[in-house]
């Protein structure tokens, strides 16, 4: 796919992709794409996710900002960079069968729920976007999937059919395994960002971080998938996050429209904000 053809100033997907609310719903992201088989062993294996969930977050951010936002040039660069990393991720699982990361199957599903991502946001925090923009913005992120080598098959046509794929995904897919706990574990208790913080000060802090961002993690994961993994949640918890939703949702849609964004990409976010009011 030629760079010039992803979605750019104007796009549904440079609007929402970097909306700032998204840090969440980051991790209950990230739990349903360690909990593919493939992804889990992989990223077990492979990740250095556990000791420095910070670096990795950065990491991913960053990656996601370049091949999203990024002039042509930056964005095949790390198409390009992704592709070689994962090239190298590959191994055999606990039952000895062997497995990749490039494995087109779980490539796909990554880059299908990094899109649901953009979505959930909106349906979380503020209102839900009507079928034919959750239309539009998929076939958007097909072409950022053609950028990055995902295979164009695998990615269903319009949202109807990407619900239908999500669906079957969680109740005959997903499963529990050791990366979906070191992700957890790391929402409840987050460590320090760096060791210069001081751990008095810093134990308040994870306190009520790991709270917040439990109650977003369970409370926006699918139902079934709650429920295999164990996951405990109370009519009371759903109240609990609507509430909280409401009160982030309405104090960020007063910022003005650059900080409503990643500070990396707050230019272009806001511009895409603005066009699409025909500003």
């Amino acid at each position: 796919m030629a760079v010039a053809d992803r979605p750019g100033p104007g796009s549904l997907t440079w609007r929402l992709m970097g909306d700032i609310r998204g840090l969440l719903l980051a991790a209950a992201t990230l739990v349903l794409q360690v909990a593919h088989p493939t992804v889990g062993v992989a990223v077990d294996q492979h990740s250095d996710f556990v000791a420095h969930p910070w670096r990795r977050l950065l990491r991913t951010m960053h990656s996601s900002i370049r091949f999203t936002y990024g002039a042509g040039p930056v964005a095949e660069a790390e198409a390009a960079r992704l592709r070689r990393v994962h090239e190298g991720i590959r191994g055999f699982d606990p039952q000895g069968s062997p497995y990749s990361a490039l494995d087109p199957q779980a490539t796909a599903w990554v880059h299908l729920t990094l899109g649901r991502f953009g979505a959930e946001i909106q349906r979380v925090f503020a209102t839900p976007l009507p079928r034919p923009e959750l239309d539009a913005f998929l076939a958007e992120w097909r072409q950022v999937g053609r950028l990055l080598g995902v295979d164009d098959a695998l990615l269903p046509r319009d949202w109807g059919a990407f619900g239908d794929y999500f669906d079957d995904m969680v109740d005959n897919t997903l499963e529990d395994n050791a990366a979906v706990r070191d992700v957890l574990r790391s929402v409840a208790g987050p460590i320090a960002p760096s060791r210069l913080f001081p751990a008095a000060a810093w134990r308040p802090v994870a306190q009520r971080a790991g709270d917040l961002t439990t109650l977003f993690t369970v409370g926006t994961l699918p139902a079934g998938l709650r429920h295999r993994l164990g996951l405990v949640w109370s009519p009371d918890d759903e109240a609990r996050l609507r509430r909280r939703s409401a009160m982030i949702g309405s104090a960020v849609t007063r910022l003005p429209a650059p900080l409503r964004y990643y500070p990396q990409i707050a230019p272009h976010a806001a511009a895409a904000w603005w066009r699409q009011r025909g500003g």
